[in-house]
């Protein structure tokens, strides 16, 4: 029998029972799933964090040559420079900021995933170094528009009123026909391979510890709206596949150990249509088969393979969110800890794996189609269902996701149940936007995963079987590395304390150890006795936490480290 002892008194409820079959063996789990957008490097390299993602908005269009990137639609279309010191010469130039961020990753022990511009325009190299920037829709060109920069008023954000703008620019309320090259310059695969062979001339090849992953751009079915400015027509299948075959293979004939990330969608609904369609179904789909977006963009990789059978696209990558409830395409980042934002938080994590689950968001208002069930997310299921129909072996990356709540109990215990659902339903890669502020709680879950004893104990191995009887109070998921340890992570999604009656399918030997955060305590060791048995009570778990129980399996060692696949 195994048993407790210590700070975690019986509660008064009925234990909720969770199973547990370390035998059941899953997929293995991925260094790359504990990954982060940006960050700090020094406080990445601290936490530990195993990819870090140069990714996002202003990354689609970067000038390597002369570190510019253009803001698009999030701040008035501008070209900003990222270096400006008089030393920033050469091309590119000394400490620009693409190079200063690998270099800090690859220091830190991370995998860096640079994104890599697809849009065929590129800041232009004669961009000024301070104010006034070059914009894309400058008021003394486009006339008055409803909104420009304090810093740079001749910004403005493209949107006009016909009543006060006369010019024929002015239609419908936006501007429309500028011209690209008020801020950039034409941008072709040969751009892309250049910056490829200054990186592999700064930090080696992939094969020797350089930059391995490349992303093929951001969110490309948004680029008519975050990009309107060079790129105004929406984004359709055919163009899609166009860029990718274009860029994946000037990026492969480069960097022959690069791994491509693609075609990184911006939510839910590009899966299912392209921004020709307005992200669902019409006329761009219905010449494709009827088939999903997601699902014919794999069919693509599969059917269309370099020579000697090199695909294209190495990942599937997608971003996702949870999505609001009051019926507009924004996600919840809230950093609200009242009781709805805690049951959106965390109920909305069936999102990703329940193919029942009906969303409560507007999601919901696509209909429940008997074909597509768009109503029910169930994202990783779905997706690895089309990834095994359509394109085989192709890994699964959710490069960009958020569930909010950063410095809250509850978004840090989402944050620890998102790394079981990726282990347990299959994710290759993750990476979080963006890397949690030092200090918040959101960092409690990334340390119960990669450090939980303080002395280097990670996670690993393969996810195994573990099933909760009440999973809207108590998330289990098991892990296990052969020989080493049986690991089991325990989320309490309530407000308030819950036991725990784990049930093992196999006898454990009984040595064990017990690490936990909660809403006022960090991640940190619990008092547990243990004896040989299949049962054990957790008692009193502290509302809204996370618990991490490890077994010895085998020879009983706590050998710590990934493996590295």
């Amino acid at each position: 029998m195994l048993s407790l002892a210590g700070p975690l008194a019986a509660s008064a409820a009925a234990p909720i029972a969770v199973s547990v079959d370390f035998n059941a063996i899953g997929r293995p789990v991925s260094p790359l799933l504990f990954g982060v957008s940006y960050g700090d490097p020094a406080r990445n390299a601290q936490i530990g964090y195993r990819l870090v993602r140069w990714g996002g908005n202003s990354t689609t269009r970067y000038n390597w040559q002369v570190d510019v990137h253009n803001t698009g639609s999030d701040y008035y279309y501008e070209n900003i420079p990222d270096c400006t010191s008089p030393d920033c010469t050469g091309t590119p130039p000394a400490g620009n900021s693409a190079d200063t961020f690998l270099a800090a990753a690859i220091a830190g022990g991370a995998q860096p995933l640079l994104s890599i511009p697809t849009i065929g325009w590129t800041p232009r190299a004669d961009s000024p170094k301070e104010h006034p920037y070059f914009v894309g829709f400058a008021t003394t060109k486009y006339g008055v528009q409803t909104s420009t920069d304090f810093w740079d008023p001749p910004a403005g954000n493209g949107y006009c009123d016909g009543s006060k703008n006369k010019t024929a620019f002015c239609v419908g309320g936006l501007i429309v026909g500028n011209d690209p090259a008020d801020t950039s310059s034409a941008a072709t695969p040969s751009f892309a391979q250049g910056w490829i062979g200054h990186l592999q001339s700064v930090f080696g090849s992939a094969a020797a510890g350089g930059v391995k992953l490349f992303a093929l751009d951001n969110e490309l079915m948004l680029w008519n709206s975050t990009h309107r400015d060079v790129h105004p027509a929406p984004v359709d299948y055919a163009e899609a596949w166009s860029r990718t075959q274009d860029y994946a293979t000037a990026i492969k004939a480069s960097e022959p150990g690069a791994l491509v990330t693609g075609p990184v969608t911006w939510g839910y609904c590009d899966l299912f249509g392209s921004a020709k369609d307005n992200c669902y179904v019409g006329s761009d789909r219905d010449a494709h088969g009827g088939m999903p977006f997601v699902a014919w963009y794999l069919q693509q990789v599969c059917a269309h393979p370099l020579a000697g059978g090199v695909r294209l696209v190495d990942y599937l990558d997608l971003h996702y969110y949870p999505q609001d409830p009051n019926g507009s395409a924004t996600h919840i980042v809230s950093d609200a800890e009242d009781a709805a934002t805690i049951a959106r938080r965390l109920t909305s994590l069936k999102e990703l794996y329940d193919p029942n689950w009906m969303s409560n968001s507007w999601i919901a208002d696509l209909g429940d189609d008997p074909t597509w069930h768009y109503a029910k997310p169930g994202l990783i299921p779905r997706v690895r269902a089309w990834i095994d129909q359509y394109c085989p072996e192709t890994r699964l990356a959710i490069s960009e996701y958020n569930w909010g709540g950063d410095d809250t109990a509850s978004g840090a215990v989402a944050q620890a149940e998102l790394f079981g659902i990726f282990a347990r339903e299959g994710v290759d890669l993750a990476a979080r936007w963006v890397a949690p502020a030092s200090g918040t709680k959101a960092e409690y879950a990334f340390n119960l995963f990669l450090d939980y004893d303080d002395a280097g104990g990670r996670v690993d191995g393969r996810s195994a079987g573990a099933g909760s009887a009440n999973v809207d109070l108590i998330g289990a998921y098991a892990f296990r590395d052969f020989g080493r340890r049986n690991m089991l992570l325990v989320t309490n999604k309530d407000t308030s304390s819950h036991s725990v009656a784990l049930t093992f399918a196999q006898t454990q030997a009984g040595s064990c150890a017990l690490y936990q955060f909660d809403a006022t305590h960090a991640v940190h060791a619990v008092a547990l006795t243990c004896a040989a048995g299949t049962v054990l009570t957790l008692g009193a778990l502290p509302a809204l936490s996370a618990s991490l129980l490890v077994l010895a399996d085998g020879d009983g060692l706590f050998r710590d480290g990934f493996d590295g696949s």
